[in-house]
């Protein structure tokens, strides 16, 4: 005797893998097979995209890691991500400067973050380069790993802490405190600066 169920066609959707998770970086990642830039509503001059009602006091953040620790700049000042290429190094240029690469036609030159912070090490096989403006200047910086789109509210945002003594502390806007977690945000205008400090570079090995 057939079961009742003999002869039904499937549900809908049975046997169907369930979609894979969005990557909330997707959109910053530029591919070979796009038809124009990835971020068009970060472009200069575009008016940035805000909620309206209490989720305006939000600011986002791009959040990545230079070593074990984590760091963040303001989404407003990025432009896209890109998977770290090889850079072409440029003869005596200060040594914050990691060399240079072809962004959609146009040089762009890649800083290395940690010799501005005085940290050690070299970025791994994960690494990125996020491209970021601010006023005129546009510069990539490359970073070990991109985390998250990290939002903050108003009140988890710290100002900088005075009791930071260190002369790269005027890098740093405030700590971000989500739950458990912190993360340094840094001011991307005097990361990417040509006034920054020469001595706040770590010392040659």
């Amino acid at each position: 005797m057939e079961s009742p169920e003999a002869g039904k066609p499937p549900s809908p959707g049975a046997g169907a893998a369930a979609p894979a998770p969005r990557d909330p970086l997707a959109e910053f990642f530029y591919r070979e097979d796009e038809a124009s830039p990835g971020v068009p509503s970060l472009e200069p001059g575009a008016a940035p995209s805000r909620p309206a009602g209490p989720a305006r006091a939000r600011r986002e953040f791009v959040a990545f890691r230079l070593g074990e620790e984590e760091y963040a700049v303001d989404i407003q000042a990025v432009r896209e991500i890109l998977r770290a290429p090889v850079l072409t190094e440029v003869p005596r240029a200060p040594r914050h400067v990691a060399g240079l690469v072809l962004v959609r036609g146009e040089v762009v030159a890649v800083q290395d973050p940690r010799r501005r912070l005085g940290l050690a090490g070299t970025p791994g096989p994960s690494a990125r380069v996020i491209v970021c403006e601010a006023g005129r200047e546009r510069v990539g910086l490359l970073v070990d790993s991109v985390s998250e789109v990290l939002r903050l509210n108003a009140s988890q945002i710290e100002e900088r802490a005075q009791g930071i003594a260190s002369i790269d502390a005027d890098y740093i806007v405030g700590v971000g405190r989500d739950d458990e977690r912190m993360v340094v945000l840094l001011d991307v205008a005097a990361l990417i600066g040509d006034e920054a400090p020469e001595a706040k570079e770590a010392p040659s090995p």
